[in-house]
Parts: C-alpha cells; structure tokens; sequence
C-alpha cells in the first residue's frame, strides 16, 4: 500500500520533529507506528526561560521572579509489530528560579516522570493512518524541594491520532498529524484535554520543516495547590538526516496564550537514531 512507503520515508523525521516541548508527555512519534523489530532512539535536550508571576510553567503556585529550565528527555520505542509499538520516555529537569525580592536564588534537579506507553494503529489507507495510544505516567523522585520538579502523581492518558501523507509535488512531500487526548491526573493536579496539531514538509528527502501548535485545556478539577493551567504553544522546527538513519533536530517554541502560567520561551536540540 502507498502508506507504508510514504511512512518509511517520512517515519524518522516525523519523530525527531514531534518530540514535544517542555512539561508535555509523553513525545510520540505521530499516528504512525514502528516497523516490526524496529528500534527508535531519541535524545534531546530542551532550554526553556519564564518570567513568573505567581504561577510557574506547570500551574503551580511560584513567586515572582525568572525560572529556567534544562530538561533531558531520552526516548526509547520498539516495533513489536508493525501495528503495535510500545516504548518509554524519562525526563530529568534542571530548574533555577531567581526572584524579583532580592531573596536567594533556589535550584532543584531530579527525575521529573516517567512515560509508558503502547500505540496501536487502527485502520491504515493509502495515504492516512488512524490509531489509538494509552500512556502511564510514573511518578518522579526529585523530592519537595523548591522549585518543584518531581511530578508527584501518576498520570494517565488516552489519545486517538490521526496522520495523513500527502505531495505537494513529485518531489516535495509532507505529512499532517493530529492528536486528541484525555490525560487524567492520579492527584490534586486538574485533568487535562490535549489538541496537538503538526505540519511536516519535506522539500527534500534529508529535510524536514516543521510548524506545530500543543494546546492544553484544564477540566478545572484540581484540589489543593495542584497545577490548573491552559497553555497554547507553537514550535517550528528542523530536521536534517545527517547519516543513514541519524537526524539532527533544532528548534524553537513559544507559549502565546494561557491562564494561569508563566509564558516559556525556548528551544530545544534532538538526535535521532533508528535500528
């Protein structure tokens, strides 16, 4: 079928580019799922700069100051069919908060979560690709110090995803992601309604460029002083295979709406490889 073709050149950018930014988990590779046997390995490291003012970047309640952050977030999946992929992504964050009061400048480090999930593909044409994705989110070990890092709850998450292939030109192809998802917080945080949306174009077969928007929407059901937040974020970004199966990603992102969040700025770097 088409699709499977289109995905084998499309697949390795897809994920390299759909590694999601700061505070979002777990990052997938699209609706699409690995070969069978296929391994894919992802690094990428994420800077992200705030100026808070009472909120941080997750909805929890902060002082007024600048909080930046350092996130290193490996991911690992693994085609046990060509349907059905399962994997895993830790993150590990750096934070530093100065405040505006002149009072000490705080620091914490720690593994913030870790995400396991499994996607399942659905129903595959030959050009779109339906599928369905659980995530299990675990909570992380970096103690109460301040500024937080630690997710201290589970978390749980079901997303239906939608990809579609398309040629603009016999040579300049491009894909469309969309992703649509529950995420239910085993704790006093709110839970959350995901709307990930992505536009890939390759205008050559060792390029991608690509234009995303992550749009989070709180239910409002926190309790406490957990995080309750809606954010918006856009990221564009590019790829360039580098070697047989190795990609280089940079790219750039920006909060430019919210309710009760400190707006981030920031970019982020990935390397690829697939096995």
């Amino acid at each position: 079928m088409r699709l499977r073709a289109v995905s084998r050149w499309m697949l390795p950018a897809a994920c390299v580019a759909l590694m999601q930014a700061f505070g979002a988990a777990p990052a997938a590779a699209g609706a699409w799922t690995e070969e069978e046997g296929r391994w894919l390995l992802i690094t990428s490291a994420t800077y992200s700069q705030t100026t808070t003012g009472g909120y941080d970047q997750h909805g929890r309640p902060a002082g007024s100051g600048s909080y930046r952050t350092f996130e290193f977030s490996p991911y690992i999946e693994y085609g046990v069919t060509d349907d059905l992929t399962v994997g895993l992504q830790p993150r590990i964050d750096y934070v530093n908060l100065s405040y505006n009061t002149g009072r000490a400048r705080q620091t914490n480090a720690g593994l913030a979560e870790v995400n396991l999930f499994a996607r399942y593909t659905l129903y595959r044409w030959d050009f779109d690709v339906v599928s369905v994705q659980g995530m299990f989110g675990l909570p992380g070990t970096a103690g109460n110090n301040q500024p937080l890092v630690a997710n201290p709850w589970a978390e749980y998450e079901a997303r239906a995803l939608w990809g579609h292939a398309f040629d603009l030109t016999d040579d300049i192809h491009g894909f469309t992601d969309v992703e649509l998802a529950y995420r239910l917080s085993g704790g006093h945080s709110a839970d959350q309604i995901h709307l990930d949306v992505s536009v890939g174009i390759l205008p050559d077969p060792d390029w991608l460029i690509l234009a995303q928007v992550f749009a989070t929407k709180s239910v409002r059901n926190q309790t406490g002083n957990g995080g309750d937040y809606d954010q918006v974020r856009v990221q564009l970004g590019v790829a360039n295979q580098i070697e047989d199966d190795v990609w280089l990603q940079l790219g750039v992102f920006r909060d430019v709406a919210g309710r009760k969040l400190a707006k981030a700025t920031g970019g982020l770097v990935s390397l690829l490889f697939r096995f």
